[in-house]
């Protein structure tokens, strides 16, 4: 069976400023930072077999620090597939000036009722290609250890779909940055999740706070 590590990249400028970041690139912040090294100390004892990460650069620089901890780190393997949903016009905007303008379709949307934003992809999208990239790694890997760094709406898309939610119920956690969420996944496609959201490695750590975002 192989075991999926999928964790949210750090801490981004775009996480403190409360957009819908998407696929609009946003870098990682000083505390981001932090939190992915952190992250990497306590995953050095993992022995990775393979570590994925979506094409965004907050995802990629996070596994980048995760992996340079490691004694021996399995190359980097970059999947589009892994991205965060992309939120159409709302891409890059303040969620604060979007619940002013659009009060009804932001609380349809937080709630799962509507299923995309305007120009946007709908959850249905990316709960297949988060599936789709996960399976695959896995199909790969089918006894190993993997690494996943990817983004908070990504993964609750990843978690409802592989735990066959209905689409209302996608939104249904909460991922911090650098959160850690183990998943097995056996041969057949059999799916549990062994634990959600850990985040020991931030214990102390200076300027960690858990902060409002969209991506």
């Amino acid at each position: 069976m192989a075991r999926i590590f999928v964790v949210r990249h750090g801490q981004t400028h775009g996480n403190l400023a409360g957009l819908f970041c998407g696929h609009s690139e946003t870098a990682l912040t000083p505390v981001g930072i932090a939190q992915a090294q952190a992250l990497g100390r306590k995953l050095a004892s993992v022995p990775f077999d393979a570590a994925y990460a979506s094409d965004l650069s907050r995802a990629g620089d996070t596994a980048a620090h995760i992996l340079a901890a490691h004694p021996a780190p399995p190359p980097l393997r970059i999947d589009p597939r892994l991205r965060e949903m992309h939120y159409g016009e709302w891409e890059a905007l303040p969620a604060s000036e979007l619940r002013e303008r659009h009060p009804e379709l932001m609380k349809d949307f937080l709630s799962a009722r509507a299923h995309s934003l305007p120009g946007g992809e709908t959850i249905a999208t990316i709960r297949g290609r988060m599936a789709s990239a996960v399976r695959d790694a896995a199909e790969a890997h089918p006894d190993g250890q993997i690494l996943v760094v990817t983004h908070g709406q990504a993964i609750m898309a990843l978690l409802a779909e592989l735990l066959s939610l209905p689409l209302e119920a996608s939104w249904s956690f909460a991922v911090e940055n650098t959160s850690v969420s183990r998943l097995q996944i056996g041969r057949s496609g059999k799916t549990m999740v062994l634990s959600f959201n850990e985040m020991s490695h931030t214990e102390g750590l200076e300027g960690h706070t858990t902060v409002e975002d969209w991506e």
